[in-house]
C-alpha cells in the first residue's frame, strides 16, 4: 500500500512540475553578430487554447527588450472558438511595434475545417496589424535608413502553399542580411543551399514533453528535420543558418517536460 502512495505522490509531483513548466517561458536572446542594428522578437506556437502565459508578461518582455520588429511563426490557435481568446492575447501584447506572421499547420487545419473562418481570422490579423506573408518578401530597414534586411516569409510546407524555390534568387547578392521564417523546420530542406543567414521556425515545441533517444520524433512524428535529430536551438541545414524554437503555448495536454516555453531575440549587425 506505500508503495502505492508513494507512486501516486510522485505521479501528482510530476505532473506540477510538468504544468509549472507550461506556466513558465525563457528569454533567449543572440547576437548574431555582435551587435544591435536591428532587433527582431520571435514568437512561436502560440495554440491560444492551452496557452497558460498570460500576455501582460509577453508585453513587459517586449517593452524590456524594445525590438525593431516582431516575428511569429504560425500555429496561432486550435479551434475556431478560441479565436476571440486570441484576439484577446494579442491585443495585450500590442506595443506599436511591426509585427509580421507566417500560418502553421495548426492554423490550417482550422481553415479546412470551415472555409469561412479563414477570411474572420485574415481579417482580425488586419485589424491588429499583424501582416501574414504568404511566400512573400518584405524589405526591413532600420531606423536611419543605412541596413536593410530581406524578410522571406513562408507559409506551413506540409498544410500551406509550397513554395519556389526561386524565391530565394539572388537576395543574398543584393541584401547583406537574409532573414527567412516559417512554422515547419523542414522548410528548411528545400531552401536552396547557403541562400539565407538564417532561417527561423518553431512547430516541435522542443520535445513538449520530452523522451530519452528522440523517441517522440522517431515514433510519433513524421517531419524529416526531426528525425535527423534537430529539435530545438541552433543547427546547420543546407549550409544554412537555422533556429528552432520551444514556442509558447502546448498541445493535446497542458504540460511540459524539460522544454521550457520561450520568446527568442535576435540582434543583427553587419
Amino acid at each position: 500500500m506505500k508503495y502505492l502512495i508513494a507512486f501516486v505522490v510522485f505521479i501528482i509531483l510530476l505532473l506540477a512540475y510538468m504544468f509549472i513548466q507550461a506556466l513558465s517561458y525563457k528569454t533567449r536572446h543572440y547576437e548574431l553578430s555582435g551587435g544591435a542594428e536591428f532587433r527582431f522578437l520571435h514568437i512561436t506556437d502560440i495554440h491560444i487554447g492551452l496557452l497558460f502565459i498570460s500576455p501582460s508578461r509577453i508585453k513587459k518582455t517586449i517593452e524590456k527588450t524594445k525590438p525593431d520588429f516582431i516575428l511569429i511563426s504560425g500555429d496561432f490557435l486550435d479551434h475556431r472558438k478560441h479565436i476571440k481568446k486570441l484576439e484577446k492575447w494579442l491585443k495585450g501584447i500590442e506595443c506599436g511595434i511591426p509585427t509580421y506572421a507566417v500560418l502553421g499547420n495548426h492554423d490550417h487545419l482550422c481553415f479546412q475545417k470551415d472555409t469561412n473562418f479563414k477570411n474572420e481570422f485574415m481579417q482580425l490579423m488586419k485589424h491588429l496589424n499583424i501582416r501574414i506573408l504568404v511566400n512573400e518578401i518584405v524589405v526591413l530597414k532600420n531606423r536611419n535608413n543605412s541596413f536593410a534586411v530581406a524578410l522571406v516569409g513562408l507559409d506551413d510546407c506540409k498544410s500551406g502553399v509550397l513554395f519556389n524555390e526561386q524565391i530565394f534568387e539572388g537576395l543574398k547578392e543584393k541584401y547583406k542580411f537574409v532573414l527567412a521564417f516559417s512554422h515547419n523546420p523542414d522548410a528548411a530542406l528545400r531552401i536552396p543551399e547557403g541562400s539565407i543567414s538564417l532561417f527561423i521556425a518553431g512547430h516541435f515545441h522542443g520535445g513538449q514533453i520530452w523522451l530519452p533517444f528522440n523517441l517522440e520524433y522517431l515514433l510519433l512524428r513524421k517531419d524529416k528535420v526531426s528525425r535527423m535529430g534537430h529539435i530545438k536551438g541552433f543547427t546547420s541545414i543546407r549550409n544554412n543558418r537555422v533556429y528552432i524554437s520551444r514556442g509558447l503555448g502546448t498541445v493535446l495536454i497542458p504540460f511540459r517536460f524539460f522544454s521550457v516555453p520561450e520568446v527568442t531575440v535576435f540582434d543583427i549587425k553587419l
